[in-house]
Order: structure tokens, then sequence, then C-alpha cells
């Protein structure tokens, strides 16, 4: 089936096929179209703060689309999990960066922390001039949001740990009796042997991608949730603007690094 017959998301991006990790390469370069859409959307409901229902749609919109692509990357996975750990799709900046066959759970936390500190820092000028602190954007949490947050980051953590020791077993599985036994005899026999050993460690790998896969979905979500409408349109801002600041940055390096 051709790009221009597969099927096709509501929203007008691509669906992705089953095949692995060609599909998915495609499919993200819609990703990166439709979360540009979504980052205008969201500035300028951030501009223009209409009413929290409008809002909490459009928040709803965006974590679907989100969803969309975590769904679409659990059916590439399925397929071949190994282009997921070795993605072509991203730049070798972002590669440096992967946890997990991704981002960094805790890391939106992070960005929550930066964004909040940055916007805080704007209202002082008009704080100390005898204002108050808006509450319209990440300036102005309150202290029962900063410790859901605080929460948050430690279930996070612990969670992360969790995925961590589950990696680490089944990296290690390489090195098991079986595998050096397979390593040293060569040989037909020893050919199917090694692929069906290496079979079951992809196996255990993809289960490391979809718990990985899923704590950042929950915890994008996690985060989302302790947030009024306003508050989560500017995290959404802050996190769609960060992701394509560094994939365009990624992707400059590396066609810089090319031409020489």
């Amino acid at each position: 089936m051709t790009a221009t017959s597969r099927p096709q998301h509501p929203n007008g991006s691509l669906a992705p096929a089953s095949d692995g990790g060609e599909s998915f390469a495609k499919f993200f370069e819609c990703w990166i179209l439709e979360q540009s859409r979504d980052l205008a959307a969201l500035r300028a409901a951030a501009t223009a703060r209409p009413d929290d229902a409008d809002l909490r749609r459009l928040v709803d919109r965006v974590l679907g689309h989100y969803e969309h692509y975590y769904r679409a990357k659990s059916a590439a996975a399925s397929a071949d999990v190994l282009p997921m750990f070795a993605p072509s799709w991203i730049s070798a900046t972002e590669s440096l960066y992967l946890w997990c066959g991704g981002w960094r759970p805790t890391s939106a936390i992070q960005l929550l922390y930066s964004k909040s500190g940055l916007q805080l820092e704007a209202q002082l000028p008009a704080f100390l001039d005898g204002g108050s602190l808006g509450d319209g954007d990440l300036g102005g949490l309150s202290a029962e949001q900063l410790q859901a947050a605080d929460q948050l980051q430690r279930r996070t953590i612990r969670r992360e740990r969790e995925i961590e020791e589950a990696a680490a077993g089944a990296q290690e599985s390489l090195a098991t009796t079986k595998m050096v036994e397979l390593a040293g005899k060569g040989g037909m026999d020893a050919a199917e042997g090694m692929e069906l050993e290496m079979d079951a460690k992809a196996e255990a790998m993809k289960r490391v991608l979809e718990m990985a896969d899923g704590l950042r979905l929950e915890t994008l979500r996690g985060v989302v949730g302790l947030l009024r409408p306003a508050q989560a349109v500017h995290f959404l801002v802050a996190a769609a603007e960060l992701h394509l600041a560094v994939h365009k940055f990624g992707r400059r390096k590396d066609g810089a690094a090319a031409a020489e």
C-alpha cells in the first residue's frame, strides 16, 4: 500500500502501517507537523484566553494526539522493536538523550518547574509594585499544586527505577551461558539458535519500551491533571516548543556534519 493510499488519522496525519520502523519514520514526520499545528493553536489560546471549557477541549485534543502517537509507536514496535531503540527519524543530538526509547518521564516535571520559574520571574516586577501574582500561567502555581507535583515526581522516579532494572535484566541476558555457548560454536545450528535467543531478548526489550512509553504518557497526563486549564495550555506550549526546537537543532547539526 502506498503512502498516499494508507489510512489517515481523522486530523489528516497518516496512520502508521504495521511494518515497523520504515512506516513509523513516515508517521513521525506527520507527527512533527501535527505538533507544530498544535503549538500554533496552543499559543493562540494562551494569548486570547478563551473560557475554561474551550481551553479544556483544546488540552484534551492535544493530549489525544500524544495518545495517538504512542499507539502508533506501540503498533510499530510490535512489528519490529529494534528501530525504536536506534531511531533513524531523530537526530544524533536527540539520540544522545534517549531514555529507554524516548524522553525521560521526570523531565516533564522538570519542564514544569523550569517554565513556572520563568513565568514567575516575569511577574515579579508587578508583584513588587504592589500587584498580585496571576494564576493564568505557570507562575501562579499554588502550594497545593507544587505539593502534587512533588508527589508525582517521587512516584515517577520510583517507576523509572523499576523500568531501568527491567532494562538492565534484559541487557545482561545478552551474556547468558546459552549465548556464550552459541557464540563459540558457529555453523548453521548455532545461527538458528542465536536467532531464537535474540528474538526472546528483543521481546524483553519490547516490554521495557511498553512500560517506558506508558510512564511517559502517564506522567504527561499527571502534570496536566494538576494544572488549571490555562496553566495546562502554557505547559503544553513549553513541551511542544522544547521538543520542536531540539529536533530542529539536531537536524541542523546533522546536516552541517554531513556537508563537511
